[in-house]
């Protein structure tokens, strides 16, 4: 669509051209047209609140916002788990953690899985990918399908302008036919949020706060509760979160500035999403580790140049859906065997279709996982928490939450290398305990009465210790007592179209939403597709993760 603002990108990138009006399209109407190129940007730990496109007050995004108003934006797009390495394996894949198996320090992804570079170059587009290192570096599996890719470990937030250098040298190398497919990953605005100074000041009014600097071992510290947060120490972070955005905006609109200079603006499609959000103590943590909305949720933007006017899609969607999309908009067949399902329909589609839901998970200590879907015309996040399973019998640190709908607790239990006194409290209130034993022994508990359909039960044991500590093995992990024959899920449920923070509880005032979404979470287990490899960590790739808080 060319004319006298010299096409869509023009008209956001030059002031004072005026340009017809343009009728809105319906969903319906939408076809987009395979273009020549695609270019996919993702940004480290950019949560979609903190942009202007998705009701930010501060200024932190102007030409995202711009960019915003001639695309088509998911509202509430969804990473499958708060971590780079996992997520981003997710969006080249199509396939949940579960299916590839790529967890951090070391996994790497199967030959056996297909990426979406190695799809695209097997039809003929020029590949090229660029990153700043650490969970990103081509040995994870990144870098096959790329006939050029460089991951120069992470130093600054300034990164992003060499990185984003690189992408544009690869376009301007290309034959004038031929078709091409970019890749650019960004730490910024990860931790230590620690963009050029004329940022700082667009949002610190020059006041700079005395004390540990918001990178990955103060955020840790905080964490475990050995580092406390002041009130205006957070304010500070994240005024200094803020400030990187506005830097990566910057460059973002530099770049779009030369993909219009290299006369490839009008046949690109661009791909802008984010492989996670960033939390500040909004559910008591700090960094990216739960699966709350602030770590959840992030933005993504497709810009096509067939688009004059924006389209909001306000349906959940998943970042694991962006490999299919993608395909499918350049006119390609889907990865095969993959959970994630093309957007492309979802444009077009009639009204009526069934609901839709995401999924996500993280696994630690204790395994979360988590659907968000819509349920009569509301949008609900059902969370799932359980200590990280063991065949032999799930093992305890120090203590364990969980909800029960029985009057009474009937389970085995056995301690760790000493008898241990456990402590029991029933919604919040002290109900007596019982002693373990280093062997299995029977336990069977009467709970007090209650009118309440759900009661959140808690045990608490006497100490633990490391078996490796304790030189009988390796196990680091602080172990008390282990329990078997009894579910320990405990459940939390959040009405996102009225509550989007996620701050009032419903798990046990809507019971039929949260033994609904129970049941349709079930069916999202996943088989691993092919088993990952291990990775050799050289010092270099370890210095680079302890700069971004990935390893102590």
């Amino acid at each position: 669509m060319r004319g006298a603002c010299l096409g869509w990108l023009a008209a956001i990138l030059l002031a004072g051209c005026s340009e017809a009006p343009q009728k809105r399209p319906e969903l319906g109407a939408l076809r987009l047209r395979p273009t020549r190129g695609y270019i996919l940007i993702t940004f480290d730990a950019l949560r979609s609140d903190h942009l202007g496109a998705y009701g930010y007050e501060r200024s932190t995004s102007p030409f995202f916002d711009h960019l915003a108003r001639r695309g088509i934006l998911f509202e509430r797009a969804v990473a499958p788990y708060p971590s780079t390495l996992v997520s981003n394996m997710s969006l080249f894949t199509g396939l949940l953690p579960e299916e590839h198996g790529v967890y951090p320090p070391s996994g790497v992804l199967s030959p056996r899985i297909e990426t979406l570079p190695e799809r695209l170059r097997r039809h003929g587009f020029r590949t090229a990918g660029h990153t700043e290192g650490g969970f990103m570096a081509g040995g994870y599996g990144f870098a096959r399908g790329f006939e050029e890719f460089t991951d120069t470990p992470y130093e600054a937030e300034t990164d992003m302008e060499r990185t984003f250098s690189r992408g544009l040298g690869f376009l301007r190398r290309l034959g004038e036919r031929e078709r091409f497919f970019l890749f650019l990953h960004t730490y910024s605005p990860h931790d230590p949020y620690d963009p050029p100074p004329a940022y700082r000041s667009l949002f610190l009014n020059g006041d700079q706060i005395v004390g540990p600097a918001p990178n990955g071992a103060t955020l840790k510290a905080i964490n475990s509760g050995q580092l406390a947060i002041e009130p205006e120490r957070l304010v500070y972070f994240k005024a200094l979160y803020d400030a990187s955005i506005r830097y990566a905006d910057d460059a973002l609109r530099k770049f779009f500035e030369q993909l219009q200079s290299l006369g490839l603006a009008e046949d690109t499609t661009v791909f802008i999403t984010a492989d996670h959000g960033e939390e500040f103590l909004e559910h008591g943590k700090v960094g990216h580790t739960q699966l709350y909305p602030e770590c959840l949720q992030v933005p993504l933007l497709i810009v096509h140049p067939d688009l004059a006017e924006g389209v909001r899609i306000a349906r959940p969607v998943s970042t694991v859906d962006l490999a299919p999309t993608l395909l499918e908009s350049a006119g390609l067949e889907p990865l095969e065997r993959i959970s994630g399902r093309s957007l492309v329909p979802l444009l077009t589609a009639s009204e009526g279709d069934p609901p839709a839901a995401v999924y996500a998970e993280v696994i630690d200590e204790v395994t979360v996982r988590t659907l968000i879907g819509e349920h009569e015309e509301r949008i609900y996040q059902l969370l799932v928490f359980e200590p990280t399973p063991d065949p032999a019998g799930t093992w305890i640190s120090r203590s364990v939450s969980f909800h029960t709908a029985t009057r009474q607790l009937e389970f085995e239990a056995q301690s760790f290398h000493r008898p241990r006194a456990v402590r029991l409290s029933v919604d919040g209130v002290a109900h007596g305990g019982f002693e373990v034993e280093t062997s299995w022994r029977p336990v069977k508990i009467e709970l007090p009465h209650s009118n309440r359909s759900l009661r959140l039960v808690t045990l608490t044991a006497e100490g633990c210790n490391a078996p490796a500590q304790l030189s009988l093995g390796d196990d680091d992990r602080c172990l008390s007592v282990q329990i078997r024959g009894m579910p320990l899920q405990r459940f939390e449920l959040y009405d996102l179209s009225h509550d989007i923070g996620a701050t009032v509880d419903l798990a046990e005032s809507r019971a039929a939403v949260r033994l609904g979404m129970a049941r349709q979470l079930d069916d999202y287990r996943r088989k691993r597709v092919a088993e990952p490899g291990k990775a050799t960590l050289t010092e270099e790739s370890r210095e680079t993760l302890r700069a971004l808080g990935y390893l102590d």
